[in-house]
């Protein structure tokens, strides 16, 4: 089942097509769409988007994070980058490691057993979950060998496009199971 066609539709318009922009705010108002559907505010959801600065002395790639809230504990979140990052082997490390450092920076704030994130490379979609309990991040890190140049973020890992049937399949098994954890707490 596709997405309701005004979220479709927000994506279909971004400026020079979905796999040319270069920019990835142009995709910050449709994915704000989308997580306004999957996470309704009438359902008190919030959609924080947040602006991290890369640390000191790293080159300039400041990353913009919309972390869906209930009641301020954080639920979901999800990082995008551009579409020209999935050609690219370090910007998806990149991606990968942004991923990675978040899940660090939640890990002792987060209250449900599991959070979801989500690694967007404009449509394509990486999916993430750390369990709390077991300290678990899937899917799992690959070291760099140190002889080899071996790529430790496969494109393969961004296999689902958000607004293919397979993509929308996930993205909402992925919210109703974070908003069935949700509905466990007394928020």
């Amino acid at each position: 089942m596709p997405w309701p066609t005004y979220i479709s539709n927000t994506f279909e318009a971004i400026p020079g097509g979905l796999n040319s922009a270069t920019d990835e705010s142009l995709f910050y108002g449709p994915y704000n769409t989308l997580l306004a559907y999957l996470f309704p505010p009438t359902d008190n959801y919030m959609i924080s988007p947040q602006f991290k600065r890369p640390p000191e002395g790293w080159s300039i790639d400041f990353t913009t994070v919309f972390i869906v809230q209930k009641a301020f504990h954080p639920v979901f979140f999800l990082e995008i980058k551009p579409p020209g990052d999935y050609t690219h082997r370090s910007s998806r490390a990149a991606a990968d490691d942004q991923m990675r450092t978040r899940f660090f920076d939640l890990a002792d704030v987060v209250e449900l057993p599991v959070i979801h994130g989500l690694s967007a490379l404009g449509t394509r979609l990486c999916f993430y979950s750390y369990t709390r309990d077991n300290n678990v991040l899937d899917p799992p890190r690959i070291l760099p060998d140190v002889e080899r140049m071996n790529d430790v973020a496969p494109a393969a890992r961004w296999n689902l496009d958000i607004l293919s049937d397979e993509g929308v399949a996930k993205m909402t098994q992925v919210a109703n199971e974070v908003k069935a954890m949700v509905a466990q707490h007394a928020w």
